[in-house]
C-alpha cells in the first residue's frame, strides 16, 4: 500500500546489526565441567553503517563472536573483521559501497577499492583463525583477542567459504570460482594447504560455464564440483 515502510528482513529482528564490540563474563546457570576447555566461534554479516541502496546479508561486514570456556567459566568477546572495506568506511563514518560492488550505488571515493567483508564462515587451521567469504582470500584473526591481521596473501586469489579438512592428513582442500580477468568468468581454482599452513597445490581450470559454486565434495581420491 502507498505510504507503507518496507522493512528489510536482513536488518531487523534477529538479523538487526549489533554495532558494539564487547568483552564480558557470562552468567552460568548450573555447572560447566572443569575439564571442558575451548572456544566456540560464530560469524555473520553485521554492517557497521546504514547500507547504501538495496542491502543483502551477503554484503554485510563480518563480525566474529567468541565464547571461551575454561575452569567452569565462560567469557564473551566480539570484534568486527577489519577488512580494507571496513577500514575505509570507518574512516569516513558512513557506508561507501553498494551491494555486491554495484557501481551505481557505490560512492566515487570507493570505486575500484577492495570490497571484501569476510562474513560467511570461520575456520581454525594450522594454528590460524580464518574468516572466510568466497569472493576473497581468507582473512586472519588473532585466536584470543580477535585482532584483525589481514588477508592471507599466499592464497593469491579467491577461496571458498566452505573448505574441507582431511581428517587423516590435516590438509585443507579448497577452491575458488570466477577466477580470471572477468569477475563472472568460468575460471576456477582448486588448491590444497598442508597441515602446517603452506599452500602446496593450486590448479586453475575452466568450468563448462560460469556459475556461483557454493560448495563441493571431497573424497579420498576426488574433488567433486556441482
Amino acid at each position: 500500500m502507498d505510504g507503507d515502510v518496507r522493512i528489510n528482513p536482513y536488518l531487523s529482528g534477529n538479523f538487526a546489526p549489533i554495532r558494539s564490540e564487547d568483552d564480558f563474563d557470562l552468567v552460568v546457570k548450573g555447572e560447566i565441567p572443569k575439564e571442558l576447555k575451548g572456544t566456540l566461534y560464530r560469524t555473520g554479516p553485521n554492517p557497521q553503517f546504514e547500507p547504501r541502496g538495496e542491502y543483502h546479508w551477503f554484503t554485510g561486514d563480518g563480525m566474529i563472536h567468541a565464547f571461551h570456556v575454561e575452569d567452569g567459566k565462560v567469557t564473551y568477546r566480539n570484534r568486527y573483521v577489519r577488512t580494507p572495506k571496513w577500514e575505509l568506511e570507518n574512516s569516513e563514518g558512513r557506508a561507501l559501497f553498494g551491494g555486491f560492488g554495484n557501481p551505481m550505488t557505490t560512492d566515487p571515493i570507493a570505486q575500484g577499492k577492495e570490497s571484501g567483508v569476510a562474513n560467511t564462515n570461520i575456520l581454525f587451521h594450522a594454528g590460524r583463525l580464518l574468516a572466510l567469504e568466497e569472493a576473497h582470500a581468507p582473512f586472519e584473526m588473532a585466536e584470543r583477542t580477535l585482532e584483525s591481521k589481514g588477508y592471507a596473501t599466499e592464497y593469491n586469489g579467491k577461496v571458498t567459504a566452505h573448505p574441507k579438512i582431511d581428517p587423516k592428513t590435516g590438509e585443507m582442500v579448497w577452491f575458488g570460482y570466477g577466477v580470471g580477468d572477468m569477475p563472472l568468468s568460468a575460471g576456477m581454482s582448486y588448491g590444497v594447504t598442508d597441515a602446517s599452513g603452506k599452500v602446496i597445490r593450486r590448479d586453475d581450470f575452466q568450468a563448462p560455464f560460469s556459475s556461483m559454486v557454493h560448495d563441493f565434495l571431497v573424497t579420498e581420491n576426488y574433488a567433486l564440483f556441482p
